[in-house]
């Protein structure tokens, strides 16, 4: 019996009375069920112990003005075969309220808390309504991406204050830090309770920079809004241009070529290697450990130079286009890459025995900023902090995209949990990017590089996609409008599920150690201030 029909089987006999319909991509299921049945079904999904579901996204549609209703989405992840199961429900005429599963699933918390600010829709029994994206300052009842709110309104502002949670005791004190901050990142506000020195409690305060992007998505065509989505997150251009670009292609029924394929995973590893060579160096520069940092700054570098020489962007934007990549890579340019990358990971070796060696290093790394496993479960944490506390995902592995269906990749995973773990997690992603990439300079196909669009998908009609970015699973579901314009798109970048986790991982720890847990998980504020 396939996946899909053990868990369609499955679920139409806990739960008779539940719709099926198609599923909306491969190794996927889709049913519609009532909204007060939610919780029980979620749960049930969530804990069965032949499903455990990882609830992986969760969004809201206004329909208006084809009908007059909103619509809740929820998916999840089985963690064995790595189905995807979607449960729909609806909120017809002037219903604003709906059954809350973060007692359930303490994962939806944020979610349910965005679709509160951004669409007006109550979750019931939430043991925390504040506001999350929609600060005080924002006029009361404003919500934005509901569709009769325009994108260019000017919103006045008004007077309000957050309700920080307190610890009260003899002893303890708050340290607040940011939302401006003494360097070049962007804004968002750590509170610290501390008795002495260890930390109590850290709350987050982001979403300081919101920009509207999903909103901007509306005013877009599917074929245009590349643009957009390579400017969500400024260091992820590959990783969120391709998600996107995923999702419209299913929309459109358009096959990528092979060779295209080829060339989006060589840009996809680029990406990765400059990133995580950055992320390592800075992580022992927050030691004071300068020579590191400085070998793989000068690493980055090169990367970040061979990219512009190749596309004529070191971010390498303008890369990826609907039906393919804009780009093609020819047989010398690919022995240029291959000979740099050969020089970097030799480098890059000699520079790792340097780091590994250093007692002083491992000490400040060792069991600092550790996120167990079990709290890593529970907020569905993804990418290369889940690895380092033993989350085994990896989607060009489990839902293999572009073309990792013929490039097996290599997985690290790590227990512990600490800095050391997300650093070592890093340290092999470098490696195996490399060996991918001369993959793809040995296996690649002749062929075009890009096909075009044909036709335009039915309005309402939508779907989903997931691509491994170098911090994380990104994922995109994108729902076609009239004309061939986009009616809703829904961006996840890691970094929204990743936030909350770090607030755990500090514990226990003390307050000069937070610039290098902060850098170990090195989250996006764009990426999750959308």
């Amino acid at each position: 019996m396939s996946e899909t029909m053990f868990c369609d089987d499955l679920l139409t006999a806990a739960f008779p009375g539940i719709l099926k319909h198609d599923p909306i991509c491969a190794k996927s299921s889709h049913f519609t069920v009532p909204k007060d049945r939610l919780p029980a079904i979620s749960h049930y999904i969530h804990t069965q112990p032949s499903l455990r579901g990882r609830l992986t996204l969760l969004w809201a549609c206004d329909d208006r003005p084809v009908r007059d209703s909103y619509g809740l989405y929820y998916l999840f992840t089985l963690e064995a075969s790595h189905h995807w199961v979607v449960l729909s429900t609806e909120l017809a005429g002037h219903d604003r309220l709906f059954p809350s599963i973060t007692p359930h699933i303490h994962a939806a918390q944020w979610y349910e808390r965005e679709i509160r600010d951004m669409f007006g829709l109550i979750p019931q029994g939430h043991p925390d309504l504040r506001r999350l994206v929609r600060h005080e300052h924002w006029p009361k009842g404003t919500h934005p991406l509901q569709k009769d709110f325009s994108w260019n309104h000017v919103l006045e502002r008004q007077q309000g204050e957050y309700r920080f949670h307190h610890i009260d005791g003899e002893g303890v004190f708050e340290v607040p830090v940011g939302p401006i901050h003494a360097g070049i990142i962007e804004a968002g506000h750590f509170r610290f309770s501390v008795a002495g020195e260890p930390i109590m409690q850290l709350e987050l305060r982001h979403f300081w920079k919101h920009r509207g992007v999903e909103k901007l998505f509306e005013q877009l065509t599917l074929t245009d809004a590349v643009l957009l989505a390579e400017r969500v997150s400024g260091d992820t251009t590959v990783g969120h241009s391709l998600a996107y670009c995923q999702a419209v292609e299913a929309l459109l029924h358009l096959e990528v070529p092979r060779r295209a394929n080829y060339l989006r995973s060589l840009f996809l590893e680029l990406e990765r290697l400059y990133n995580h060579l950055g992320d390592i160096g800075a992580m022992c520069n927050d030691t004071a450990y300068a020579l590191a940092h400085a070998h793989c700054g000068r690493m980055k570098e090169r990367i970040m130079q061979l990219n512009d020489r190749l596309v004529g962007s070191r971010y390498l934007r303008g890369v990826m286009q609907v039906g393919g990549v804009s780009w093609d890579i020819d047989r010398s340019q690919f022995t240029t890459i291959v000979e740099e990358l050969n020089g970097i990971q030799k480098d890059f070796s000699e520079v790792g025995a340097i780091i590994f060696a250093n007692a002083s290093l491992t000490d400040r790394l060792e069991t600092t900023g550790v996120l167990t496993e079990r709290i890593a479960l529970d907020h569905g944490v993804t990418g290369v902090v889940g690895r380092a506390s033993g989350i085994d995902q990896d989607v060009r592995r489990d839902r293999p995209f572009a073309a990792y269906d013929e490039l097996p990749v290599n997985v690290p995973l790590y227990r512990y949990g600490d800095v050391r773990a997300r650093l070592r997690v890093r340290g092999d992603e470098i490696h195996e990017s490399i060996r991918l990439i001369r993959e793809v300079r040995d296996k690649i196909p002749n062929g075009p590089i890009a096909s075009q669009p044909c036709s335009l998908p039915k309005p309402g009609g939508w779907t989903l996609a997931a691509v491994e970015g170098w911090r994380g699973e990104i994922l995109y579901m994108v729902m076609a409008g009239e004309d061939g314009r986009i009616h809703r798109c829904k961006v996840r970048d890691p970094s929204f599920v990743n936030w909350p986790a770090i607030q755990w991982a500090v514990l226990g720890n003390i307050i000069p150690d937070f610039p290098l847990i902060n850098k170990s998980f090195n989250l996006s504020y764009a990426g999750n201030d959308l």
